[in-house]
């Protein structure tokens, strides 16, 4: 390696070290500001206080203030060798004799010291350096920074090729999507993108290769969805599943992913810029999802929080990629998304004195450079706000029912206006005691459903206050990743269930599988009237469920999937019998094989094309009487 590179390497290093050491402490006083104000400021200006931890690891130069938080914290207190030899690369080559300047200074420094204050570097004298032994020299005076920065420099390389090869990966999925131009699916596309004041061109795609729903690229952007999760949703679902990823596209969360990706490349020793970019993704899904509830009336929050869950529970994936912008959440996360959706308000999306306060204030202090001399610095004092407590006096968990297929803009409006009228008599008619119970009942039947595994139905007596319906469902809902468990757990169940065919195309192994508890039936009517009787404002009542109203097994090998699935078919769909594909248009891809019998609808669809003779013995092998 010539000595400039060598020079260059280690001058940008050195870069690196200080400008991750000066986002570290950013990041603390973010992470700091948003515990401290969790309760009192909006989604989108949490995502906002991120903007200058970026800006200060892109900065290439900052100017010196008194101000500056570094002037306290600065990194050659912490590792002052690290910080000296830096510093020392950079002015010796500027005044082009850094052989001699590295020598001296590496000298001259008390490895004991605990100071602030830097070795000056010699007199430099005039002419080249006629030193053939410089790189071996320079090594063995720096060598201890060297190896740091070749650990860095493979650290990056690693990382890089990772990247590239997972966006080649993408590109191949992507192309292996079918673009949706049915009629009532583009229908649907075109009025939220519209809605959303998207201007640029957006193509809808589908995909079972690509975790989604997920917008991917900024040139060429477009939303991937995956065909069984297509249609499975109604038109309100999928609109508000369209409103976020086109909040996505909006906002340009693909290039600012693709930003923050880089960053975390350059910097990827910093355990606490992994937990940055981590965090700043969470607060990117809570910003979307405030965009999309913008354009969106009140009462269909609680609707599109309930989308939200669905989605994430049965489809979610690895969206952790940057070339993706998509619904994704652990399960703490979903709380905290679903209390913000539920207290959601449009005047919360507006300017937020208190948000541009915070992100004026940590700029003045932190993406400024200390001040060489040693005059006192000034230490910034950040206002601490108490937390307020805020309760919900009813919590709404259903879906608001709206009419399918086109609606009368203005009498949709207006009925909607309804709905939030009743929704606010309603609650004002409730009592104190109401509200708690309601609270309480909830919250116990939440935990039981999460700690258990049960299944349990909640009656509500006023109904206006569950989005007009006066049912809702907890649990029964049961996963597995591994085959034994499931066919251990299957077993059990009264009914037909799913075994591994044993006619599996060469090569596909087990992946997950997904066993439900059914949601309609003839213990419906009991709740309801067990409910009625009972007086109460909410009632709950365990479901001992023994035959699955939903099955699900997928198996892989590792590039195509085949699904199998069983589901409880409702009066409607019982007319139809025997096999038959879906009719869907040919481009929706996986095509389905569909097979109803007893009451129940049984289907198979595959990522590639396979005749439906095979698809029909396959599914008959599976389905076990």
């Amino acid at each position: 390696m010539s000595p400039t590179l060598h020079e260059n390497l280690l001058i940008f290093f050195g870069w690196v070290i200080r400008g991750s050491f000066m986002a570290s402490i950013l990041i603390v006083l973010v992470l700091i500001l948003q515990f401290l104000l969790r309760n009192k400021i909006e989604a989108r200006w949490k995502y906002w206080l991120w903007l200058p931890v970026a800006i200060r690891l892109l900065l290439p130069w900052a100017p010196e203030s008194s101000l500056s938080l570094y002037n306290v914290l600065s990194l050659d207190a912490i590792a002052p060798g690290i910080h000296q030899q830096t510093q020392v690369l950079s002015s010796a080559k500027e005044a082009g004799r850094i052989s001699a300047a590295t020598v001296h200074v590496e000298r001259s420094i008390n490895p004991e010291a605990s100071g602030t204050s830097e070795v000056p570097s010699p007199p430099l004298e005039s002419g080249p350096v006629q030193d053939s032994g410089f790189w071996w020299n320079g090594f063995k005076q720096i060598g201890f920074t060297n190896i740091l920065m070749w650990g860095w420099i493979a650290g990056v390389l690693l990382l890089a090729t990772k990247t590239v090869y997972d966006q080649l990966r993408l590109k191949q999925a992507l192309r292996t999507g079918r673009k949706i131009d049915t009629p009532f699916l583009s229908a649907v596309f075109n009025e939220t993108k519209q809605q959303s004041g998207v201007k640029q061109t957006v193509q809808f795609v589908a995909s079972e290769r690509i975790p989604g729903p997920a917008g991917v690229g900024f040139n060429k952007p477009a939303i991937v969805i995956s065909p069984s999760l297509l249609i499975t949703l109604q038109k309100d679902h999928l609109q508000y599943i369209l409103a976020h990823e086109f909040a996505h596209i909006q906002r340009r969360d693909v290039a600012v992913n693709w930003l923050m990706h880089i960053i975390l490349i350059i910097h990827w020793f910093n355990p606490l810029l992994w937990l940055a970019v981590h965090k700043a993704r969470q607060d990117q899904e809570m910003a979307c999802d405030a965009c999309a509830l913008n354009r969106m009336s009140p009462q269909q929050n609680n609707a599109y929080g309930q989308t939200i869950i669905h989605v994430l529970e049965h489809f979610s994936g690895n969206q952790r990629q940057p070339g993706l912008a998509g619904l994704s959440a652990t399960h703490k996360q979903m709380k905290r998304r679903l209390k913000m959706i539920k207290h959601f308000h449009k005047k919360s999306y507006r300017l937020s004195i208190l948000g541009m306060g915070m992100i004026l204030a940590l700029g003045s202090v932190t993406l400024v450079n200390a001040k060489e001399s040693d005059a006192g610095s000034v230490t910034p004092k950040a206002s601490v706000q108490s937390e307020q407590d805020s309760k919900a006096a009813v919590n709404n968990d259903q879906d608001i029912i709206y009419p399918k297929g086109d609606v009368d803009r203005e009498l949709y409006k207006k009925e909607l206006e309804k709905a939030r009228n009743k929704a606010e008599a309603a609650a004002k008619a409730l009592t104190p005691e109401e509200k708690k119970y309601i609270e309480d009942e909830t919250n116990r039947v939440k935990k039981l459903s999460k700690e258990t595994g049960d299944m349990y139905v909640l009656y509500h007596k006023y109904k206006d206050l569950n989005s007009g319906l006066d049912l809702s469902y907890w649990g029964a809902v049961e996963k597995f990743s591994a085959y034994e468990d499931y066919l251990k757990r299957a077993s059990a169940l009264e009914g037909s269930i799913l075994k591994e065919p044993d006619n599996l195309p060469e090569g596909y192994e087990f992946s997950k599988a997904r066993i439900e508890g059914p949601t309609e039936g003839r213990f419906l009517d009991e709740v309801r009237a067990e409910g009625k009787k009972s007086g109460k404002p909410i009632y709950a009542k365990k479901i001992d469920w023994k035959e699955a109203a939903t099955i699900r097994l997928e198996y892989t090998n590792g590039k195509d999937t085949l699904a199998i699935s069983k589901y409880m078919l409702d009066s409607e769909g019982s007319k139809k019998k025997g096999f038959f594909e879906d009719d869907l248009p040919a481009h929706i891809y996986p095509k389905y094989v569909f097979w109803h019998e007893g009451g129940f609808e049984y289907s198979i669809s595959t990522t590639w094309d396979m005749s439906k003779e095979q698809k029909v013995e396959i599914l008959k092998e599976a389905v076990q009487k």
